[in-house]
């Protein structure tokens, strides 16, 4: 991005920041878009050199969470994304110990429907989600994260609540075994991925700027 073309989007940033107030980087990162022919990378990057130099203060923790670097960085370093990894894999890991192993007529069934519940309804479609937009804040906000997620898991049980078992006649055991093993593998997936974007290894950007499906208003 040329000089010109980088502090036309600077100006527009802090006027936007002025003037509108937006309540959230993601929309702040549309509307510089729309008021500029920058790309959302760039505008990205200029509301982080902004805020380096202290031109501007979101105020908010979300512009910095930086993808990890290295394993140790994901595993052990408190941030969201170490949260968020060890949140769904005890998830996981609770869903494979009450789902298998509480009968039920145990008075502990309430347990397993509770947890099977959350899994059931939301994490591996966020495990999905978050393998396709790995960063934060950058194609999508959390907002259109959640919405995404329970998409894609009403596509996972249907598929497998369905069309599996007209392949095989599934049992609760396989059935779990099944869903519980793909939601563990793409969360270590997404890690990975996550480490390699971070450490600057590898470049994977998804947007959906060039689609419509969450910009309001009309398009002509």
């Amino acid at each position: 991005m040329n000089n010109s073309r980088s502090f036309s989007v600077e100006k527009s940033i802090q006027k936007i920041l002025t003037e509108e107030k937006p309540k959230t980087v993601r929309k702040l990162i549309q509307r510089t878009l729309e008021l500029t022919d920058a790309n959302e990378k760039q505008v990205y990057q200029t509301i982080k050199d902004l805020e380096k130099r202290n031109a501007i203060h979101l105020g908010s923790p979300k512009i910095t969470r930086n993808l990890p670097k290295t394993i140790p960085d994901l595993l052990f370093k408190l941030h969201y994304f170490s949260v968020e990894f060890w949140l769904i894999l005890g998830l996981c890991i609770l869903f494979f110990i009450t789902v298998l192993l509480i009968p039920e007529t145990s008075p502990l069934l309430f347990l397993r429907v509770i947890v099977g519940g959350i899994f059931g309804v939301l994490i591996p479609g966020w495990t999905v989600a978050n393998l396709i937009f790995p960063r934060l804040y950058e194609a999508i906000d959390q907002y259109e994260r959640i919405l995404i997620s329970l998409g894609i898991n009403i596509g996972i049980m249907i598929f497998s609540g369905l069309i599996l078992n007209q392949i095989w006649v599934m049992e609760t055991p396989s059935f779990v075994i099944i869903i519980g093993s793909l939601t563990v593998f793409i969360l270590f997936l997404t890690a990975l991925l996550r480490i390699l974007i971070g450490a600057g290894k590898l470049e994977f950007n998804i947007s959906l700027s060039r689609f419509n499906i969450f910009k309001k208003g009309d398009t002509k």
